[in-house]
């Protein structure tokens, strides 16, 4: 959330301050349909590397910046940030008494950071556009993993990447500001390999030792983003 909300308050003060003709800008929220992540991606048991579990739909706050190029093509950057955890039963632990299971606590954060090219159909209005595109981004995944107070080293994340496509339709009731309404898809997966920052733990109280301190997982946001935002012009 940190990385999210300097890159906001960098973009929100740099147009406050100094507007320039023919951007634009918008500040809303997403809403997405899915999410899952697989615990045990690294397994060597087929059916066990296809266990997920499910983190259900999200929403997400959303800043974008765009600049309509000569004719019906613009560029937009856009920025998200998503977060989700989840408890489940999924680790086998080592204590005094022999092996027990014990619960993993597990999620993520997911920061998009996507260059789109939009463009707005023949038929819209000056107050009224509708537009296609689609773009490539850039994603930051950090692992929100912990069994028995046992967390990731430090650095446990990675940079991925992707394609998406998108439409959507905008409505200024004003000269400049306006409605905006986008559906995006994007179906990125990505392969996490971490490592905790320690083998020892404890759990209810008992002290418990893990078999082995790396683990991979993966993540996957299936399905489409719906925005829905306010956007002003310049």
């Amino acid at each position: 959330m940190k990385k999210f909300s300097v890159a906001a308050a960098f973009l929100i003060t740099a147009f406050t301050v100094y507007p320039q003709s023919g951007f634009t800008f918008t500040l809303g929220a997403g809403y997405g349909t899915a999410s899952e992540l697989y615990p045990y991606a690294g397994v060597s048991d087929f059916d066990l590397s296809k266990v997920s579990v499910g983190l259900g739909s999200l929403v997400t706050p959303h800043i974008s910046v765009g600049y309509r190029f000569n004719g019906d093509l613009r560029g937009v950057l856009a920025l998200e940030y998503l977060s989700k955890t989840a408890e489940f039963y999924g680790q086998t632990v080592e204590n005094e008494t022999g092996t027990i299971f014990i619960p993993v606590k597990d999620g993520y954060s997911f920061l998009p950071v996507e260059l789109s090219l939009e463009y707005i159909l023949p038929f819209s209005s000056e107050a009224l556009k509708v537009y296609i595109g689609g773009g490539a981004g850039i994603y930051f995944y950090s692992s929100k993993r912990e069994v028995a107070g046992i967390k990731p080293k430090s650095g446990g994340n990675i940079t991925g990447y992707g394609i998406h496509i998108l439409s959507g339709m905008e409505y200024f009731f004003s000269d400049n500001l306006g409605i905006l309404f986008t559906m995006k898809f994007r179906d990125p997966e990505v392969l996490f390999d971490g490592e905790y920052a320690s083998d020892a733990g404890v759990w209810n109280g008992m002290p418990v030792r893990l078999g082995n301190t790396k683990f991979r997982e993966k993540l996957s946001l299936e399905g489409t983003m719906f925005i829905l935002g306010l956007k002003t012009r310049f």
